[in-house]
Order: structure tokens, then C-alpha cells, then sequence
């Protein structure tokens, strides 16, 4: 390198250090992200709401988040399945912040969740999960306390009920099976729309690459011209076989394609997304940053984003998500592969979510029988799920199943 062109190089590299805001110069860092805006808590419930405990139970084979006020009123959620390898955070880290504390002061509470005795270096999947869990169940507290289904606490309804698709979650059996069932699925519920998986799972091998490319033709032929077809590649692609993979299920008129490349390369989703026109690419439930969402959304790496909403920290998280999106003119719908307890945040995000879009998500398996540990059966008719109006999440438990419950945390 000739002695002028290293000062030129080295003076350009002084001027960006010492005016960063060049490297961002189409970015929106510094400012604030959008947030949702909550109703003040303070006034939809006059009295404090003191914390007296954070319990994680064990009973029905189920993990429990159940939260406790000093006057005995309780608030509870279901844990997903990863809550049973990450009961050490629990207790270590996050309970702490919600006990003794005013359970109106949720938003912040979950910050303090976060950035206190450096909780923030545990951040992600792992940490958030555990926050979201006992979010969750505050607000299922909060809403019995006001006699409010917890989406009267969260904003303006405008919705009491959603259309589904019926999730499929197979890529092993014989496709003529698989389609099979679908469509049998789809004449008991009513539903309007499948979602189906395609590659092999953060792979694809020959026998997945074919089966792919023999499944997708047959699930449009078999199921007609009026049913909407997603499909989820959960990461199996490179940007090039998502590219072709992309195109074969645009001219199967498949509306939704799912993380088609590992969800860490940006680059490479954003080159398919760049690539198809016909359909939406979606991802978003593996991630926890809300500035990467902001990324994802402003750079058109997904045209959909779906947390999932125990993963993300919560329904408040799960609503800045949708605000985020809506700011770069995106949509959302959350990952919430439930027909349990689990899919009770959902409910009242959906009910207020302006940005909501298409079918949403519902497994629902053949010949299955309701469970009689809690009510409402969780149901869908017609095609449609409709929203409790009930107090709380709108999931009631049966008393009984306590007295043998086992504590864990």
C-alpha cells in the first residue's frame, strides 16, 4: 500500500470513530424502540397488589408458575417444556424481583428482571422464558383481582374471536398419510388453513429434498384450491435451496414460508425474502432482542414476525413486537403451537393486536379428548377459536389438582 493511501484509509477510519453515527446513518440507533401503550395499572386497580410468593408447582405431569397476592388471590400459568431445564434461573435470578413487590408495577418489575445484578448477561431464550412465565402469570393474577379478562387491562379490544389453521408437525410419515390426516382434521374443526413442515429440520438431506418436493404438490391437490397453505422449514435451507425451495411453493400458491434458513443468518433469509414475491417469509419465535427484532423488521428480513410469547418475556414483550413491526408497516402472529393452557396469552394478545395477520396457529390431533383438570375445553368451531371473556387468562382450575401438587421452586 503507497504512504497516501494508508492516511487517506487511516484518516477515514479516525472520522467514523470518532462520528459513529455514520456506521447507522439508516438506522434508527440511539432511539427509543416503540413500545406498547399501557393502560395505567395503577388506576384500573386502586389498591396495591403486593406479591407474597412465586411458586413453580408440578402436577397433571405440568409445570406451574403460580403467583400469590397477600390477600391469597392467585395468579397461574402453564409452563412450556423448557421451563424444566431452566428452574435454576428461576429461583436464582428472576423470583426475586416480583416478590414484596407491587404486582401494578409489572412493566417495571420485568425491566428490573432484566438489567439488575447483571441478570442482562444470562439474556436470552433462557432468561426471558422465566420472565415471561411469571408475567404471565401476574397478569392472570391482576385480571381475577380486577374481575377483567386480562385484555381489558392491556388496551381496547378488537377482536373476540380468530380463524386457525391446523399446525402438522410431521416430516417422517408417508406423505399420502400425512395429507390424509389433514384433511380429516380440517373436517372436524373447520378450519381454513394448514401448516405443514418442509426440509428436514436445520437440515436437508436427499430423502428430505424429496419428500419436500413430492408433499407440497399433493397437500395443494389433495386439499383443493381454497384451503391456505403455510409451511415451516424450521432453518433447513442454505439461501440457495430456500431460493428454489421458495419458488416451488410459490407455484403451489402457499401464502406463509417459514424460516427457511438458519435463524442467526440474516443475510441469507433477507436474500430469499429479496427473491420471492408470491408469499410471506416469517420467522421470528427462536429470537429474544428486541432490537433485532427492530433489525429484522427494518432491514425486510421477515415480512412476519412471531415471537413466541413465553420465549420473548411475555405478553408486553409480545405487544412491543407487534409495535415494532407496525412501525416498518409489518405484521405479526405469534408462535403458539398450543390446544392447552399455553395458548391462554395468545388469547388477549390477539384480542387487542392491531397488526395481527392471516390464520392462526392450532394443534389439534384426532379423536382427542378433552382434558378435566381445568375448563374451558379449549375447542375450535367453525373454524374459529373465540376469546374468553372470563377474568384473568380464562383458564380455571380444578381445585383438587393442588392438594398432590409438587413444589419445585
Amino acid at each position: 500500500m503507497q504512504r497516501r493511501q494508508f492516511l487517506q484509509k487511516t484518516i477515514v477510519s479516525s472520522s467514523l470513530l470518532a462520528n459513529p453515527s455514520v456506521f447507522n446513518q439508516n438506522q434508527t440507533a440511539g432511539s427509543e424502540l416503540p413500545a406498547w401503550k399501557l393502560p395505567d395499572l395503577h388506576k384500573a386497580i386502586a389498591d396495591p397488589v403486593l406479591i407474597r410468593s412465586v411458586e413453580l408447582l408440578k402436577t397433571q405431569g405440568q409445570l406451574m408458575v403460580v403467583v400469590t397476592a397477600q390477600d391469597g388471590t392467585k395468579g397461574i400459568t402453564q409452563c412450556n417444556e423448557r421451563m424444566q431445564n431452566l428452574t435454576s434461573l428461576l429461583k436464582g435470578l428472576v423470583i426475586e424481583h416480583f416478590t414484596g413487590k407491587d404486582a401494578r408495577d409489572l412493566p417495571q418489575l420485568i425491566d428490573d428482571s432484566y438489567r439488575l445484578n447483571s441478570n442482562y448477561k444470562y439474556a436470552g431464550m433462557s432468561l426471558w422464558n422465566c420472565i415471561g412465565s411469571v408475567e404471565i402469570a401476574v397478569w392472570d393474577l391482576l385480571g381475577r383481582l380486577s374481575k377483567k379478562p386480562v385484555y381489558q387491562l392491556l388496551g381496547k379490544p378488537l377482536r373476540n374471536q380468530y380463524e386457525v389453521y391446523i399446525s402438522d408437525f410431521d416430516r417422517g410419515t408417508d406423505t399420502a398419510d400425512v395429507v390424509e390426516r389433514l384433511a380429516q382434521k380440517l373436517a372436524a374443526t373447520g378450519a381454513k388453513g394448514v401448516k405443514i413442515k418442509v426440509g428436514g429440520r436445520m437440515r436437508n438431506t436427499p430423502e428430505d429434498d424429496r419428500r419436500t418436493r413430492l408433499f407440497v404438490p399433493l397437500v395443494r391437490k389433495k386439499l383443493g384450491s381454497k384451503i391456505t397453505i403455510y409451511a415451516d422449514a424450521n432453518g433447513s435451507y442454505t439461501p440457495e435451496e430456500g431460493i428454489e425451495i421458495g419458488h416451488m411453493l410459490e407455484d403451489n400458491g402457499v401464502a406463509i414460508f417459514e424460516e427457511p434458513c438458519n435463524f442467526e443468518d440474516e443475510e441469507g433469509l433477507r436474500r430469499v425474502n429479496k427473491s420471492l414475491t408470491k408469499l410471506r417469509l416469517a420467522g421470528g419465535e427462536q429470537d429474544t432482542s428486541l432490537y433485532r427484532f427492530e433489525r429484522l423488521a427494518r432491514t425486510d428480513v421477515y415480512d412476519l414476525l412471531q415471537a413466541d410469547i413465553y420465549y420473548n418475556g411475555g405478553i408486553l414483550r409480545g405487544l412491543q413486537v407487534a409495535e415494532i413491526a407496525r412501525t416498518y408497516g409489518k405484521t405479526i402472529a405469534p408462535h403458539t403451537p398450543k390446544s392447552d393452557p399455553l395458548i391462554a396469552p395468545f388469547w388477549h394478545l390477539a384480542a387487542i393486536c392491531p397488526n395481527l395477520y392471516g390464520l392462526q396457529e392450532f394443534v389439534y390431533e384426532l379423536n382427542s379428548k378433552p382434558a378435566t383438570w381445568y375448563e374451558p375445553a379449549i375447542r375450535v368451531q367453525g373454524g374459529v377459536m373465540q376469546i374468553p371473556n372470563t377474568p384473568g387468562l380464562g383458564i380455571n382450575y380444578d381445585e383438587q389438582i393442588w392438594k398432590s401438587a409438587e413444589r419445585i421452586v
